[in-house]
């Protein structure tokens, strides 16, 4: 019985499964490395956030009509969308392409994540309360400056965030250039434990210097680099 009574606490202590998209945004609050800024408090103000966008950051979003229907069918693996001239029907192109320059974070990233993540889909809702098209945690959007988070089902908003919190891993763990990377440098370890952070979180990234051990987390990290080399494929033509 105290056998029994033992691996079930074990089990319970165990995160896994959907609990990895909690953990990976409320856990490395410490910012694209822990000696450019402190652990902020659980519930941090915009001003206390060395991270937070500026009053100038402030913009008018289109009303949330801006959905494709459809979207969430678009796949770069189905053969309707991978053929030529498919690269314009990405669901959100120009909203994912406008903010990844402004951030200087390769396209085929951003898109990789938000098929991961959301299926392209900008109201979809996690067990654990991550939102969006880039599934972020209302905690974690509202620390990266967005002050009304009832926002992130708005795609433009949810991209906008979703890309600084990912180029903010990037800066952090990768060591490639993030406005053009290559498919071998996707490949890397230190491209990998990027992608890991955006799943997993960054703390459990330091902690194994590498893609936690996690099944979710290793799954994510495999299926963000294999889309990243299918819309690597289709933005070819598109960006040249």
């Amino acid at each position: 019985m105290k056998t029994l009574l033992l691996l079930s606490a074990l089990t319970l202590a165990a995160p896994a499964g959907a609990e990895a998209q909690a953990i990976s945004q409320l856990e490395g609050y410490a910012g694209a490395g822990a000696s450019m800024a402190p652990l902020p408090p659980p519930e941090p103000v915009a001003s206390e956030n060395p991270y937070s966008p500026t009053a100038s950051f402030d913009f008018l979003v289109r009303p949330d009509a801006e959905h494709e229907p459809g979207a969430e069918l678009f796949n770069p693996f189905r053969m309707a969308d991978k053929s030529a001239g498919a690269a314009p029907k990405i669901p959100y192109l120009d909203l994912a392409r406008a903010e990844a320059e402004a951030q200087g974070l390769d396209l085929a990233l951003v898109l990789a994540v938000i098929q991961k993540e959301s299926s392209f889909n900008p109201k979809a809702k996690s067990a654990v309360g991550a939102v969006g098209l880039m599934q972020l945690m209302p905690a974690t959007a509202k620390w990266l400056g967005l002050k009304d988070t009832s926002k992130l089902t708005t795609p433009a908003v949810n991209i906008k965030y979703g890309v600084k919190y990912l180029k903010m891993l990037w800066d952090e763990f990768a060591t490639t250039a993030p406005a053009d990377i290559s498919e071998a440098e996707i490949k890397t370890k230190a491209s990998q434990m990027a992608i890991a952070a955006y799943n997993a979180g960054q703390g459990n990234v330091r902690k194994y210097n590498d893609v936690p051990p996690f099944k979710e987390t290793r799954n994510y990290v495999k299926k963000v680099t294999e889309y990243f080399s299918a819309y690597e494929d289709l933005l070819a033509g598109l960006l040249s």
